[in-house]
C-alpha cells in the first residue's frame, strides 16, 4: 500500500474544490492512503510555540477549529488521515505538549526542525548571510542536535525530512557519517517512524530526504517508515512516492507505519 502522509493545503482555502486538485493527483499516482499535515505555524492557537520567532507572526492567521471541521468532513468522505507538522524548539516542549493534548484530533504528528541558532530559518533563503558566516560543521551540528532532542522528547510520531538542512546543496561536513550513525541510534531507541520525503528531489540538493548514505545506515536498524511528497501545490501531490518506495525496498526496509488517532499500525512495505 502506497501512502503519502505529508501534504499542505496552505496556498489555498479550506475548500473541497482546492482539496480535489490534490486528491486527483494522488489517485493518478496510485496512492492508497493520504494524510493532510498543515504546518503548526499556520494556526493562531499554536502561536505560543512560535512567539519567539518574529518571522512567523504573519503566518499564524488561520483557525484550528476551521481545520478540524474541514478535515473531519474530508475524513468522512474521502477516508483520509489528518495530521499536523509541528516544529520543535527545545525551549517550547511544555507548550508543544500542552497544545497537542488540548487539540487532540490528529491521527499523527510530524516533527520537524526549520529553525536553528536563535531563529535562523535555514530553509527560507539560501543567500542568508548566516550560511557563510558560520562553518558548515557548526550549522549541521546545531541542526542535528535539535533533531536529536526532538526525537528524545517523545512529542511526535514521525520524523519529517530528517536531513532537511542539506536542501541548498553544496557543502557537507567532513564528519557527516558519524552524525548519521549517532542519529540512527537515537531513532531506533525511540518509538518514532521515519519519513522518506521526496521533496528533496525538487530542491537544489536534488536528493531524497534522508540521503542515500543516511538511508543505508538507517536500514540496518529496522526502523518503520512513512512516505511523503510534502506537496504545497497540487502538481506535487504524490510526486515520486513510487520511486521512494522502490529505494526503500532495495535497501531492505520491511515495514511502514500508518496511524489512527496517534496509534501506530505496522504493515508490510
Amino acid at each position: 500500500m502506497m501512502i503519502d502522509y505529508h501534504m499542505h493545503l496552505e496556498r489555498g482555502p479550506f475548500d473541497e474544490n482546492w482539496w480535489l486538485k490534490f486528491w486527483e493527483e494522488e489517485k493518478k499516482k496510485n496512492i492508497q492512503e493520504i494524510g493532510i499535515t498543515e504546518h503548526g505555524h499556520r494556526f493562531k492557537e499554536f502561536r505560543p510555540i512560535y512567539d519567539h520567532i518574529p518571522i512567523t507572526a504573519p503566518w499564524c492567521d488561520s483557525n484550528l477549529e476551521e481545520y478540524r471541521e474541514f478535515t473531519t468532513f474530508l475524513k468522512e468522505k474521502y477516508k483520509i488521515k489528518v495530521g499536523v507538522e509541528m516544529d520543535y524548539f527545545p525551549e517550547k516542549e511544555k507548550e508543544i505538549k500542552e497544545l497537542l493534548e488540548e487539540y487532540n484530533f490528529f491521527d499523527y504528528v510530524l516533527g520537524s526542525v526549520h529553525f536553528i541558532d536563535h531563529g535562523f530559518g535555514f530553509d527560507i533563503d539560501p543567500s542568508d548571510p548566516r550560511w557563510t558566516e558560520k562553518d558548515i560543521e557548526e550549522i549541521f551540528e546545531d541542526y542535528f542536535d535539535k533533531v536529536e532532542k526532538m526525537i528524545k522528547s517523545n512529542l511526535y510520531d514521525v520524523i519529517a525530512h530528517l536531513d532537511l538542512v542539506k536542501l541548498w546543496g553544496g557543502r557537507i561536513p567532513k564528519n557527516i557519517s558519524s552524525i548519521y550513525e549517532r542519529i540512527s541510534k537515537v531513532i531506533i531507541s525511540s518509538q518514532m517512524s521515519l519519513e522518506l520525503n521526496t521533496a528533496g528531489w525538487r530542491k537544489p540538493v536534488k536528493e531524497l530526504y534522508p540521503s542515500p548514505e543516511f538511508l543505508k545506515i538507517i536500514s540496518s536498524y529496522n526502523i518503520p517508515l512513512t512516505f511523503g511528497a510534502d506537496a504545497h501545490t497540487p502538481e506535487d501531490a504524490g510526486r515520486d512516492i513510487e520511486k521512494a518506495y522502490q529505494i526503500a525496498k532495495d535497501l531492505g526496509f520491511k515495514k511502514i507505519s500508518i496511524f489512527e488517532k496517534r496509534k501506530k499500525i505496522l504493515i508490510d512495505l
